[in-house]
């Protein structure tokens, strides 16, 4: 099913591979995807040599975006530039006039105030439970909290994180042997991404978005190497005293 008025602008990440993969797999085909960054191979290549994880699909990393969009028949237009808010990307997304934006960007990158004013509102999965978790690599510093990691789907706006709200969803603590980065935090925002779309495409509109207080919760950094290795110890630990 095409979705209707639905773009994918998306880089060559990790992050993509599994959005388009999960998206194609639930018979979700947005309209045309645009692709910056150029025509180089995927960021990251190779098997992900695991299926899942207790109801989440991993992405298969040995599968580009370009050869996902090939094998779905869905449309392609590429940009050289590695900026998210260039003129280039900018007229490709006029040109199409869409209604929705999924954005799969370049991480760290933030989507201009004029880039959100084009007319289409911008869709992110944002990997951590919001209001409480803003900002990056906030997957690590639930683990640390010793909560269950959480995605939220949300509209972007001039600011970080604070957009309204779509949906959110918590998801089981990964395997201690999962590499969180590439394959784990990619899959959970693809979940997320499929079950908003799948009721985009049955109603023709988006669920009901929820506003938020820009005062509550934490904004958050890129996580030290240190608190980093933790995290990811916190998941042996859990492995080791069983459920």
């Amino acid at each position: 099913m095409q979705l209707d008025r639905v773009v994918l602008l998306a880089a060559h990440t990790a992050r993509s591979q599994a959005y388009l993969q999960a998206l194609i797999a639930n018979d979700l085909y947005p309209g045309q995807v645009i692709l910056f960054g150029g025509d180089r191979p995927a960021e990251f290549e190779g098997d992900s040599r695991l299926v899942g994880w207790q109801g989440v699909d991993f992405p298969d990393l040995g599968e580009s975006v370009m050869r996902s969009c090939a094998r779905a028949g869905i449309p392609v237009t590429s940009c050289s530039t590695d900026d998210v808010n260039a003129e280039e990307i900018a007229h490709c997304i006029l040109k199409f006039a869409p209604r929705i934006v999924i954005y799969s960007g370049i991480g760290g990158q933030i989507v201009s105030e004029q880039m959100l004013g084009l007319g289409p509102r911008f869709l992110h999965m944002h990997s951590g439970w919001l209001s409480r978790y803003r900002g990056s690599t906030t997957l690590y510093y639930a683990l640390l909290e010793g909560e269950l990691p959480g995605v939220t789907a949300l509209f972007l706006d001039r600011t970080i994180d604070t957009g309204p709200v779509v949906t959110r969803r918590h998801y089981p603590r990964p395997p201690a042997d999962i590499d969180l980065d590439r394959i784990y935090d990619p899959a959970i925002r693809a979940d997320l991404l499929v079950r908003v779309m799948r009721e985009y495409a049955r109603s023709g509109v988006l669920p009901a978005v929820e506003h938020q207080n820009p005062e509550e919760g934490v904004a958050y950094y890129v996580i030290h190497p240190v608190l980093k290795h933790l995290a990811i110890l916190s998941l042996s630990k859990s492995a080791m005293r069983g459920p």
